[in-house]
């Protein structure tokens, strides 16, 4: 029998016809669709499920494979190897904690194989730490939780987040010239990708691959940014300034793009949106200091105990938000061989979209890893 995937409400009050006792009424099971399903509620069987809150769910399966839906409330079924499958879903009541909250509480605490580690902000650093989270039905991972010196709302820290894989290759802006602020991409980003219904119609004007007359595919009506998740993003001040050179560290980078740096011919230093890009900093704070000595400059990261050591860096041509100050079109990118560099606005390099949530997401389930990501509410 071929798998088939299947979502499964399950209403508040169930039918009560379909409930009966098993195992010495220790479980109440129902039957829906031809799937059973035995509920607990903190240890106690029950023949209604919750409303959505705040609850970790358990699903345990026979015959099939089940995962909890946070986000629409529902059971998902796959693999299903059997019309006879079954399922026990637990319900525990958690305690409501802020996303932003818990990962400073794990400050010097080892994190798969990193650490989080407060370098101007509270940052996922290492090979491969469990930063993982589930975002806009799918991977994203934690950069770390900043305060308003790294993002511009006053006295919020917030959690910023990197998608997992690129969304594709496209340039950085169609014109060539390395002002994020009036830039394709920036456009791009915060408008078809941020927002699909509204501003697909934009994606014309925006969307350029290699070549800036030749549009590229920016069909975001599946990997945009949905309705459920678009609350949780919060408006935020990216910071413009650059720098001149590649050959600085990780710190010199940081204070660079905020406030030391520079930008080409009297052009903003900061603007604001919802959708951004990583700045050289980020990837250079990504590997662990007893790995990659902070004196270490970004231009000579290309080592096994460096870029080899760093969760961020994804083995390809890569943009970043930050100009190349001394010229009016260069924009610094990651480079195949894992240094920082820096390319023409107009070429097209892969490219991962970063964020901000705001103050008020929770965390509700999950560990950081890559089978188990942290799930969040607003």
């Amino acid at each position: 029998m071929k798998n088939r995937i299947i979502l499964v409400s399950i209403s508040i009050l169930l039918v009560i016809g379909l409930i009966f006792v098993l195992n010495n009424e220790t479980k109440k099971t129902f039957v829906i669709d031809g799937i059973k399903y035995a509920v607990n509620l903190d240890g106690e069987a029950t023949s209604t499920v919750p409303s959505k809150g705040l609850y970790e769910v358990a699903v345990i399966c026979e015959n099939a494979t089940g995962k909890w839906d946070y986000d629409n409330w529902k059971l998902k079924l796959t693999n299903m190897t059997s019309e006879k499958a079954s399922c026990s879903l637990d319900f525990t009541t958690i305690t409501k904690v802020n996303l932003n909250d818990y990962i400073i509480s794990l400050s010097g605490q080892t994190q798969g194989t990193g650490q989080v580690v407060n370098e101007n902000g509270y940052r996922y650093e290492g090979k491969n730490p469990n930063n993982y989270i589930w975002f806009n039905n799918e991977l994203w991972r934690i950069i770390g939780v900043f305060d308003e010196d790294s993002h511009g709302v006053t006295g919020e820290n917030l959690v910023k987040i990197i998608r997992e894989e690129s969304i594709g290759g496209l340039v950085w802006d169609k014109s060539n010239t390395n002002d994020w602020s009036a830039s394709s991409l920036k456009s791009l980003l915060n408008g078809a990708y941020y927002d699909w219904e509204s501003n697909k119609s934009s994606v014309s004007m925006y969307c350029y691959g290699y070549s800036t007359t030749v549009p590229g595919n920016c069909d975001y009506s599946e990997i945009g940014i949905n309705d459920t998740y678009r609350s949780m993003i919060q408006e935020v001040t990216w910071y413009l300034r650059g720098y001149s050179s590649t050959s600085a560290t990780a710190e010199n980078f940081y204070n660079y793009e905020r406030t030391t740096g520079t930008v080409y011919s009297g052009r903003p230093t900061e603007t604001t949106g919802n959708i951004g890009l990583m700045y050289p900093s980020d990837y250079g704070y990504s590997v662990l200091a007893s790995s990659c000595a902070r004196t270490t400059n970004l231009n000579s990261y290309g080592s096994s105990s460096c870029a080899g050591q760093s969760w961020l860096y994804k083995a390809g041509y890569e943009w970043t938000i930050t100009p190349y100050s001394s010229w009016p079109r260069f924009v610094f990118s990651l480079y195949n061989n894992n240094i920082l560099n820096y390319d023409n606005a107009f070429y097209s390099n892969s490219l991962r979209p970063v964020l901000y949530l705001s103050s008020s997401v929770y965390k509700i389930a999950g560990d950081g890893t890559i089978s188990n990501p942290y799930i969040i509410l607003n």
